[in-house]
């Protein structure tokens, strides 16, 4: 098949546009992933976002959309600067087109505008071991394997405390949980409950919590709780946590653009699209 004469590649820009290729997006999701799409979820993440417009390109051949590579804006702060932050997620090819490149060159138009924004920027995911190799062959990521999903003992947390207070002053980028309307939109996520209090955010399960994100880590002590907690760690650079227990690999991707320097992160469970 000729790409060029028998697919149009389309850039959409804006939630209204986007809107009205919903139900080709929600066909190609049940295909690619085997379940419907939650619309109360999707409009969560692309409609409602407060930090603007999401960019998505897709592909349509007759009619119907046969290829999707989006991300939704999510920016990213240190101290003293932001980061144009997009959460890159639900990447997809119709069984029959999968072998066009249609991922790389949809991926690569959504790049191009965010490189033409002229700006500090950083697209990042969590792809799975299928996509992985795409994603840094392919598209240029950066991919780490650092990450885990770690489960810390109440007896554990002064040294887990130690670990985020160093990376919360080292300057490292993450999700600025103290901006009302992030609060309230990462909060608000359908089918979790979750809460942000005193630069601290943990969801309750069971018998444990998750981290879903901390800006102070005192906090972790001042919680007092006689459950495990379940949080993100870069847990292989830092010989200190050799005795937490690992949950799961939890791997860590990104691009930048217009930046000088490489950026250092401090990846949370926020910024995460399954949390």
């Amino acid at each position: 098949m000729d790409i060029n004469e028998n697919v149009d590649l389309i850039n959409i820009k804006s939630k209204e546009e986007l809107l009205t290729y919903y139900s080709g997006i929600s066909d190609l999701f049940l295909e690619s992933f085997g379940k419907p799409l939650d619309k109360e979820l999707w409009e969560w993440a692309y409609l409602n976002n407060p930090f603007g417009e999401p960019r998505v390109a897709i592909a349509v051949h007759q009619g119907l959309v046969i290829g999707h590579y989006a991300v939704i804006p999510m920016n990213i702060e240190n101290k003293s600067h932001e980061l144009l932050g997009f959460l890159s997620m639900t990447t997809m090819v119709a069984i029959n087109f999968r072998k066009l490149r249609l991922f790389q060159r949809l991926a690569e138009m959504v790049y191009e505008d965010i490189q033409c924004l002229d700006l500090p920027s950083i697209v990042f995911g969590f792809p799975n071991d299928n996509s992985a190799p795409g994603f840094k062959k392919r598209l240029g990521w950066t991919i780490s394997e650092d990450y885990k999903v770690v489960r810390v003992e109440p007896q554990q947390i002064s040294d887990v405390e130690n670990v985020i207070d160093k990376l919360l002053g080292s300057d490292c980028f993450t999700l600025n949980m103290d901006d009302l309307s992030t609060r309230n939109w990462r909060t608000e996520k359908p089918n979790q409950t979750w809460t942000y209090d005193h630069n601290i955010g943990t969801k309750e399960i069971g018998e444990e919590f998750d981290l879903m994100h901390i800006s102070d880590a005192k906090q972790l002590t001042l919680l007092n709780c006689n459950k495990s907690i379940n949080m993100i760690l870069p847990i292989d650079r830092d010989s200190s946590l050799k005795d937490i227990h690992v949950s799961f690999p939890y791997r860590f991707g990104y691009r930048v653009f217009n930046c000088e320097t490489e950026p250092r992160l401090f990846v949370q469970m926020s910024m995460s699209d399954i949390f």
